[in-house]
């Protein structure tokens, strides 16, 4: 029983801590790519000649290379957003199942080890030697002696 549980608090503490740190990992990444986006929006424009008018094409491709960078901030943002949104569900799941203590979480599991110890009597073929009617005939041979 108690293994069963401290596996699955520890492999929920495994996943809770990946999660976070791939959240964490994209609202780094997420920061950077704002900041590329704003210093390219405030770069300032260059006007080619002696005209005094701004390249249209220069201008297009700028426009172009701006839709980008905000393409690939909001890509990440929505990452982002998505992990975080999932690594607080989970974090609060380890919680409640942490907070399960002494409750129903460790009986359950208590039945599935009894189960698992059952299933692996069976599978090895010791129980021949294990099954009630066996224990039944020792009790009775002991008592009747």
């Amino acid at each position: 029983m108690i293994f069963l549980y401290s596996l699955l608090l520890l492999l929920l503490g495994a996943a809770k801590l990946l999660v976070g740190y791939r959240a964490a990992s994209l609202a780094r990444k997420h920061v950077k790519a704002a900041r590329a986006a704003d210093q390219f929006l405030r770069a300032p424009l260059f006007k080619e000649g002696n005209t005094g008018r701004p390249d249209p094409g220069q201008a297009a491709k700028r426009q172009y290379l701006l839709g980008l960078l905000v393409q690939k901030r909001d890509r990440l943002e929505d990452k982002h957003h998505a992990w975080q949104a999932f690594a607080d569900t989970l974090g609060r799941t380890v919680a409640r199942i942490r907070g399960w203590r002494g409750k129903k979480l460790p009986y359950t599991l208590g039945v599935v080890d009894v189960w698992l110890l059952l299933y692996a009597i069976d599978y090895f073929g010791v129980g021949d030697y294990f099954s009630a009617r066996r224990l039944v005939q020792v009790v009775t041979s002991l008592v009747s002696n």
